[in-house]
Parts: C-alpha cells; structure tokens; sequence
C-alpha cells in the first residue's frame, strides 16, 4: 500500500495487514456508511496529524479508507476531494487525507457538554448519514465527531444515562454542542426542560 505525506520525508506507515472491503458500486452512498458504521473498528488505524497523499489500492472503498485505516469520517474524505459520486474511486487515484477536526473526547474520558432535543417536528426526515431520523431511536447529532461514533451520555442533575449514536449534524445553535433525540431526552429525564447540562464520553 502506497502512501505519501503532502510534505517532505515521505514514509509508509501502514501495516501491509490492514483489511478492506470489497466496494460494491451498486449500494447507494447511504448503505455502504451504515454497513461501514456497523463494522467493528480496527485497533490499527493510523492518526495523522498532516494532511497525506494516499493512493487508491485494490480493494479499497471511500468507508475503509475513512474508517479503518485512517479513523476520519468517510464524508469529510469524500468533500475535501470534491467526490460527488464516492463509488467512482478508482485505483491510482491519489486522495488528500486532512485530520481530523473534530475534537474528540477521549473513550472513557467525560466532556461537559450542553444538549437540546428533537422529535416529532424532523421525525422521518434524513440525516447527514443518509438515514431518516426516528425519534424513538437512541441517535443524537453533533457538529464534528465522526458519523457513527457510539456516546454515552449522563446527566449529573439526576444520574440518568443513555447510549446513541451519532447519525447527524447539528446543532447549528450557539452554545449548544448536542441535539439527541426524542428517546434519548427522555430517558435522560430534560424533555419538559429543553435543555441540559451533560457529560458526554466515547463507547
């Protein structure tokens, strides 16, 4: 597997074990993301904090190089290359992988957060993830943590705790750091509030 740091001092620094997913062109964006965020992730990814040239290889898809061997949301790849269609990979194609810029919280490590609602009003609507959002099923929509990022989150006023998963993006409100869902708020016991003060860490 070739790759190539867009600055000097070039260097692959994968393991030639990583696996990949054979690309199926005739699911649709959407469905190869939610079969992707449904795969266990690999202990093995590389963090890169430099933007690298990688090189298509066979076998390769948009989702496995996000999510397994860069740990990058495959989204964020597919708009910094100006991919309007990520199924039209091919191999040789060179792609620039950026950091991430989310600021992730560390798995285990809990981050002060505040969090609003939502429900009926967006209930069967689509998702940044391509899927339509179910108020009664634990998801939640955060601005910059990869789609498909799996959060606990604990509301200290009452020692409530719920598990989701990111599916959207959101909230788009100052001050504001999380939109969970219907189920979620109520299970955290803040749908009569609105609006709560959480502790949010990676699963």
């Amino acid at each position: 597997m070739e790759t190539k740091p867009t600055g000097s001092n070039a260097e692959n620094i994968f393991s030639p074990k990583i696996q990949t997913i054979v690309q199926n062109a005739s699911k649709p964006f959407s469905d190869e993301l939610n079969t992707a965020m449904r795969q266990k992730p690999s202990t093995n990814a590389t963090v890169i904090d430099k933007p690298f040239e990688y090189i298509v290889q066979k076998g390769d898809n948009i989702w496995n190089i996000g999510k397994i061997i860069f740990k990058v949301d495959p989204h964020k790849i597919a708009r910094d290359n100006g991919l309007t269609n990520p199924h039209l990979i091919k191999i040789g194609q060179k792609l620039i992988i950026n950091p991430s810029t989310s600021q992730d919280i560390q798995p285990g490590v809990g981050e002060k957060i505040t969090a609003t609602w939502y429900g009926a009003e967006h209930h069967n609507k689509r998702t940044a993830s391509g899927q339509r959002f179910n108020m009664y099923q634990n998801t939640l929509a955060h601005k910059t943590l990869p789609i498909g990022t799996r959060v606990r989150l604990t509301n200290p006023h009452n020692g409530k705790v719920a598990e989701g998963i990111v599916n959207d993006r959101g909230p788009f409100v100052k001050g504001r750091d999380v939109d969970v869902s219907y189920a979620m708020a109520k299970q955290l016991g803040f749908l009569q509030k609105g609006v709560a003060k959480l502790v949010m860490e990676k699963i």
